[in-house]
C-alpha cells in the first residue's frame, strides 16, 4: 500500500513511473492496485495523443509559415524591384504576377477558415440529397478531363450541399492531378452509409503516408504539387467535412495501380 501511495505521489509530481505493484490474490490492495494501474495505463495514452497533437500543432505552424512566406517574399520581391527600377518595369506583367501572389494567399486564408469553421461546429443547415446525382452534377459542371462514373441510384445522404460539393471537388482535383490517363469515381450503398470512391491510375500513395497526406500543407511531391496544385489543404478539408457529417474518409488498399480514396457519409434516416 506505501508503495502505491508513493508511486501515486510521484505521478501527482508530473514523473513517469510505470506501473505499481499488483500484490496476487483478490484482497483490496491487489484490486486497488490494478485499478491504479488500469488509470496509469490511460493517462499514458492521453499524453501520447497529447503529444502527437502537439507535434501534429507544430508541424502545421511551421508549414502555415512557410506556404504565407512564399508568395509574401515573391510578392515584396517584385514590388521592390519595380520601385528601383520603375522605367524598366512592365505594368501589365507585375500585375498578373502580383495578383496571383494574392491569390494564393487568399486561397490558403479562405481554407484556413474553412477549417476553422469545420472544427468549431456542426457543418450548419443540411438537406437530403441523392449522392449520385450529387457526383453527375458536380462532374458535368466542371472540366475534370477523363472521369468515368459508376452511380448507384438511391445513396440519399443527409448533409450540407455545399460542403459535400467541396470535398468531391477536393478529392477529383488530387486525382485528376496524379492520374496518368483516367479517374474513376464510384457511388454505393455501404453499411447504414453513402460511400463515394476516388480512384486514379497515378503513382499511388506509399502505405506509410495513409494517414500524412490528410495533415495540413503534407504533400508526397512538394515541389510538383506546390506547382501544380493549391496550398495542400484539399485532403484536410475532405476529411474534416466527412467527419463533421458523422462520416470519415480514408486511404484504402486497391488491387489497381493508383491512389483509392473512400469517403463515406451516414444515409439519411428514412433512406
Amino acid at each position: 500500500m506505501n508503495e502505491i501511495a508513493r508511486r501515486l505521489d510521484a505521478v501527482n509530481r508530473g514523473e513517469t513511473v510505470g506501473r505499481v505493484p499488483e500484490p496476487y490474490g483478490y484482497g483490496p490492495v491487489s484490486r486497488l492496485g490494478r485499478s491504479v494501474n488500469g488509470t496509469l495505463a490511460r493517462l499514458d495514452d492521453t499524453n501520447r495523443r497529447l503529444r502527437e497533437l502537439r507535434d501534429r500543432q507544430r508541424r502545421c505552424a511551421r508549414d502555415l509559415s512557410h506556404e504565407l512566406r512564399t508568395p509574401l517574399t515573391a510578392l515584396r520581391t517584385r514590388l521592390e524591384d519595380a520601385r528601383s527600377h520603375p522605367d524598366e518595369a512592365g505594368l501589365p506583367a507585375l500585375l498578373e504576377q502580383t495578383l496571383g501572389d494574392v491569390d494564393r494567399l487568399e486561397s490558403i486564408v479562405t481554407d484556413l477558415l474553412l477549417l476553422t469553421r469545420l472544427r468549431a461546429a456542426e457543418p450548419g443547415s443540411t438537406m437530403r440529397l441523392d449522392l449520385g446525382r450529387l457526383v453527375q452534377d458536380e462532374t458535368s459542371l466542371q472540366s475534370w478531363g477523363s472521369v468515368h462514373l459508376s452511380i448507384r441510384p438511391g445513396v440519399v445522404v443527409e448533409v450540407a450541399e455545399d460542403l459535400v460539393r467541396r470535398a468531391l471537388a477536393n478529392l477529383l482535383d488530387n486525382a485528376v492531378r496524379h492520374a496518368r490517363t483516367r479517374v474513376r469515381v464510384e457511388v454505393r450503398h455501404g453499411k447504414d452509409t453513402g460511400e463515394l470512391l476516388v480512384t486514379d491510375d497515378g503513382e499511388g500513395i506509399p502505405h506509410g503516408q495513409w494517414e500524412r497526406v490528410f495533415d495540413p500543407f503534407y504533400r508526397l511531391d512538394a515541389a510538383r504539387s506546390r506547382a501544380q496544385g493549391g496550398p495542400g489543404l484539399g485532403l484536410t478539408i475532405a476529411r474534416e467535412i466527412a467527419e463533421a457529417h458523422g462520416g470519415g474518409l480514408q486511404v484504402r488498399d486497391s488491387s489497381a495501380p493508383g491512389a483509392f480514396f473512400l469517403l463515406w457519409l451516414p444515409l439519411a434516416r428514412d433512406a
